[in-house]
């Protein structure tokens, strides 16, 4: 069995040996047919004319009948030659158009989709980035569903793809924002309704909801919430997931209800945030492609994706941000800190396939 995979090899490697013969035969065929001249011909395609009557026998000998007459002092073509002639230069052609075509697939954009909370700023640092690498990128922003529907479908290259913190290769703690002060971290238990006043910030976050963005209306993060909701006493109501974001800040706007998002998040948005403790919840994200090649690519860039997210490299646990109460690292709050361009960051530890899965 092995004695034929090996056989097979090589009969592939020797025939596109002969195919790409057989397209230099033919290019110097039509530059010989052009010039009149062996020598001349030889020269247009940067061959010695050793080479090039090589190559001219051995595509007389391939198809069996004589291309030039050598009887003069130059060369001419045969009736045979001439009508090969018009195939050779089609043959030409079509390669000479295939590597153009080969050159500018290279030179295309790698289109990436990312969360539409990621700033221009950062994006464009991590484009700046990719650039000075010699790697072009293409950011489109979508939500989590469409981003994976864009891969599949291949309208994008690759995605940063929302998956459980401890799957992904960074992570955003997530906390509650609300346009008053929040005296200290968030547990979900004082939305409960109170028939009391009790102290602390309970009695003005009692009964109030708390809304999703559409980037956490997910299983992994929004039935955690509705589950610990449920244990805690909270009404179903209670948890909601927005059909669309300014739609869940006007709540938070207008009727004080809570926000979960992340810190960067609540400050773009000029509301008081604070981490929830109970339940800690974390946006997981992995980076997964259509290519290994553009995976590993992307994926050197780990930091600067940190910073589009508003979040940190899985398994950092210190840096420029600080420790919240769970013990998990926070990014600190963006205070246009200027981040050099074409420096990346270290690989990503998700492990990127082909397939566009990610582990």
């Amino acid at each position: 069995m092995q004695s034929k995979t090996v056989l097979e090899v090589c009969i592939s490697k020797v025939h596109i040996m002969v195919t790409m013969d057989l397209i230099e035969a033919c290019r110097t065929f039509t530059a010989v047919s052009e010039l009149g001249s062996m020598t001349l011909g030889a020269a247009a395609t940067g061959a010695p004319q050793p080479v090039a009557s090589r190559r001219i026998a051995g595509l007389e000998k391939q198809l069996g009948a004589r291309l030039f007459d050598r009887s003069g002092r130059g060369v001419s073509l045969t009736p045979f030659g001439q009508d090969m002639l018009a195939s050779a230069r089609r043959l030409v052609d079509l390669a000479d158009t295939m590597m153009l075509d080969a050159d500018r697939a290279k030179l295309r954009p790698v289109s990436l989709s990312v969360p539409p909370s990621c700033t221009t700023r950062n994006l464009a640092v991590l484009t700046a980035s990719a650039n000075s690498a010699g790697l072009s990128i293409d950011i489109r922003s979508a939500p989590p569903a469409r981003r994976i529907d864009d891969l599949s479908g291949r309208r994008v290259r690759a995605v940063l793809k929302a998956v459980p913190e401890a799957e992904g290769a960074w992570y955003v703690p997530l906390g509650c924002a609300h346009r008053g002060p929040l005296t200290g971290p968030v547990r979900l238990a004082e939305l409960r309704k109170a028939r009391s006043q009790v102290t602390g910030h309970g009695p003005r976050l009692s009964g109030k909801r708390l809304r999703l963005l559409i980037e956490d209306d997910v299983p992994h993060v929004r039935d955690r919430i509705r589950r610990a909701a449920e244990s805690m006493g909270l009404l179903p109501y209670q948890v909601v997931a927005d059909s669309s974001d300014p739609a869940a800040v006007a709540a938070v706007l207008g009727d004080g209800d809570l926000l979960l998002c992340s810190d960067a998040e609540a400050e773009d948005l000029g509301l008081n945030w604070q981490p929830l403790l109970e339940p800690a919840v974390s946006r997981g994200y992995t980076l997964a492609a259509t290519s290994g090649d553009d995976a590993e690519a992307l994926g050197a860039f780990s930091e600067e994706i940190a910073d589009c997210l508003g979040g940190v490299p899985a398994g950092t646990r210190s840096g420029d941000g600080s420790e919240d109460a769970t013990g998990r690292n926070v990014p600190a709050r963006a205070t246009g800190r200027d981040v050099p361009a074409g420096t990346p960051g270290g690989i990503a530890g998700a492990e990127m396939h082909g397939d566009g899965s990610a582990k």
